[in-house]
């Protein structure tokens, strides 16, 4: 059976949360729809599809709930919220108001008209989607609207009318401000590319260029696409995505990435991968991912508002239908019904989490921390504990082999075995005895490794291994040679032969110019780093000094187990992120409370862990983030409570009326997305 097609949609007109879930709902029920996802955050709808005409009944089901379903890269735009019916209902509304002041007859129809015209919008959707959503926003609104016209309050029934529309477009402008600033990371490509072609250049458009081209790119100009420098030298700034403020120096075989800024210099960059496919793109589909999984908080405040509509609609109807029973005063109770129902509206309440949550992720991406839920963003705030990993994350991550020690053979022949064990293997002590000057690697079959021992493979017939002197029974002479070089601080891996040393590897790595300056701010931030590594003690201990660790943070000679074992003890001890590259550390990375990869460019590394990090340097950024970003959640749910409970409880008593009802719910909304519109520009 073929899997379904994914296929990616902007929905035009979809401004709430609530307008997310109805839309989702219609869509779920499209015959050939396997699964529908619609984030309001991105203003995206993901349909998994198995009959290819489904699409056309998925416009045609989003079209009658008053939205537009538009595939992805349609560039054509929709008004912003419902400004029209705003305008036309708000002159209306003023004429009204000067007829009372004029001539007092005309006034109420004035009023009249202002709230139907004003609600027609809102009846058309309201009935549209009745069978997905009974209770939505426009449903009660427009029952609010229609009960005060019938007990004779044309004038509040228009001002509730008008203030809900102009709510409505604020929220509009709101949301695409945020969801804007989700997609800026695209806008970073130029519109053009400038390719080499025979006898000179040529300016084409980005869509023209394919694999293998190659492109000038003179200062002042931004990198279209990724590639690979094979000509010139230049400094590049990447801070748009990367949060570095620094240009980096790029020459020949130095990677770049679409987007990035050529200020001195120019460069030559042959194309590896399409704007469309390339970095840029890959981390707005994190981040949009991001937005499609919900956070604990999310899941909580949903679960409150699905109880919260139905309690506050069943103490309308009591205070409207069974309190002038026994109290009379019909009229009156009706109209604190008429507020209640306005006051039952859940959206300010529903939009309060995922606002922020997408504010956060959105800034994020430009400051090299993106996070693949929101999930993981919330977590992130409560650990107490940050466990690094050495090589690839304290470390550049490019060890090279700087001495052998041989017992019995010769250099050479130590040489071309080692090379040969390490053509099977991706560990970066492998990757330096392939790239160490000296002889070629000898002929190898069966490669395989041992997780906490090493690589093995047969070379000549016989099995070959490297592995960590730690888990090997040494000769008293061998483990002399291992204890000194130990103590010189050099990472050790030991050649044997059918079970017999033949030679010591020492490779030396450079710790990362960011990595005193980031383990002192995470101290800043009241945090407790560890280093966990594998490496002999002593070495561990001369890498710790030269960036500021204490020996009391150091744990040295972890085997993957160990390093798993102190991962679940710390996670039980008020929570760890581990920081790893992704590589050689995955299994510590899931098992933490929040796994985080130092990926430098490499989608590879950001799959594998809960944030991907763009450099080592962004690790503080994202803890002040995640602590920002809930903050604002704390913010947005108490300003929606509270706006909510405290007219909630002057409309039962009688000191508000039908307008200020309005402004519990969609003056809260305004106010929660505007709260979470800051974290876009917060220092992080």
């Amino acid at each position: 059976m073929k899997a379904p097609r994914v296929r990616v949609f902007r929905v035009e007109g979809m401004d709430c949360a609530d307008c997310a879930l109805k839309v989702e709902k219609a869509l779920s029920e499209v015959p050939g729809v396997v699964q529908a996802q619609v984030s309001f955050a991105s203003g995206k709808a993901y349909l998994h599809l198995e009959v290819p005409g489904a699409e056309k009944e998925a416009e045609r089901v989003v079209s009658a709930l008053g939205y537009r379903l538009k595939p992805e890269g349609d560039t054509t735009r929709g008004v912003l919220g419902p400004w029209r019916w705003a305008l036309v209902s708000g002159g209306l509304l003023l004429a009204a108001f000067l007829a009372s002041l004029f001539l007092p007859g005309l006034a109420p129809w004035g009023y009249r008209l202002a709230a139907l015209i004003g609600v027609f919008p809102l009846a058309r959707r309201a009935v549209a989607a009745f069978r997905q959503n009974p209770f939505s926003m426009q449903t009660l609104v427009t029952l609010a609207t229609l009960g005060a016209m019938l007990i004779g309050a044309e004038a509040e029934a228009a001002v509730v009318v008008f203030l809900f529309l102009v709510g409505e477009v604020l929220e509009a402008y709101s949301v695409a401000q945020a969801r804007r600033s989700l997609y800026a990371l695209s806008e970073l490509l130029p519109r053009r590319a400038y390719r080499l072609k025979e006898g000179g250049v040529e300016e084409v458009p980005l869509k023209a260029l394919r694999v293998g081209d190659l492109v000038r790119v003179p200062p002042g100009e931004r990198v279209p696409a990724d590639g690979v420098v094979v000509s010139g030298q230049a400094s590049v700034e990447e801070a748009a995505f990367t949060g570095e403020p620094l240009p980096r120096p790029k020459g020949i075989g130095d990677r770049v990435y679409g987007g990035s800024l050529v200020q001195e210099g120019s460069l030559v960059v042959k194309v590896e991968r399409l704007p469309e496919e390339g970095f840029l793109a890959e981390m707005e589909r994190l981040a949009e991912e991001a937005l499609l999984k919900k956070s604990q908080a999310e899941r909580v405040v949903d679960a409150f508002s699905r109880r919260y509509t139905p309690a506050v609609l069943a103490l309308a109807g009591f205070v409207g239908l069974v309190l002038p029973l026994f109290r009379g005063d019909f009229l009156g109770h009706v109209y604190k019904a008429l507020g209640l129902l306005l006051i039952a509206c859940p959206c300010a309440l529903v939009v309060s989490v995922p606002a922020a949550i997408a504010a956060g992720v959105g800034r994020g991406a430009r400051a090299g921390v993106l996070f693949k839920s929101g999930a993981a963003l919330e977590r992130l705030a409560g650990v107490r504990y940050v466990a690094l990993d050495k090589t690839g994350t304290l470390t550049l991550g490019k060890p090279t082999l700087v001495r052998v020690v041989t017992f019995g053979v010769s250099t050479e022949e130590a040489l071309a075995l080692a090379k040969g064990v390490a053509e099977g293997s991706s560990h970066p002590l492998a990757r330096a005895v392939r790239e160490a000057l000296g002889p070629k690697a000898l002929p190898s079959e069966e490669h395989r490794a041992v997780p906490g021992l090493g690589a093995f493979a047969r070379v000549e017939g016989k099995e070959v291994g490297l592995v960590r002197p730690e888990a090997w029974d040494l000769p008293p002479e061998v483990e002399a040679q291992v204890k000194a070089l130990a103590e010189e601080g050099f990472s050790l891996s030991l050649l044997v032969r059918e079970g017999v040393p033949l030679a010591l590897l020492a490779f030396q790595d450079t710790p990362r110019l960011e990595a005193r300056e980031v383990l002192a701010e995470l101290r800043r931030l009241g945090l407790k780093p560890l280093l966990l590594t594998g490496d002999r003690e002593t070495s561990a201990l001369a890498l710790g000094t030269a960036i500021g660790l204490f020996p009391e943070e150091i744990r040295a000679g972890l085997s993957p187990v160990d390093k798993l074992r102190l991962v679940e003890e710390l996670a039980g001890r008020g929570g760890v992120a581990m920081v790893g590259d992704g590589v050689n550390d995955a299994p510590a990375l899931a098992r933490a409370t929040v796994g985080l990869a130092v990926a430098e460019g490499t989608e590879a590394a950001l799959q594998s862990a809960d944030v991907g990090l763009l450099s080592l340097a962004a690790l503080p950024r994202a803890f002040r983030l995640s602590r920002l970003t809930l903050g604002v959640v704390r913010q947005n749910v108490a300003l929606a409570v509270g706006l909510k409970g405290l007219f909630l409880l002057t409309t039962l008593v009688g000191l508000t009326g039908l307008w200020p009802a309005v402004l519990a719910d969609n003056g809260a909304l305004v106010l929660v997305t505007l709260n979470s519109l800051r974290l876009l520009r917060a220092r992080v």
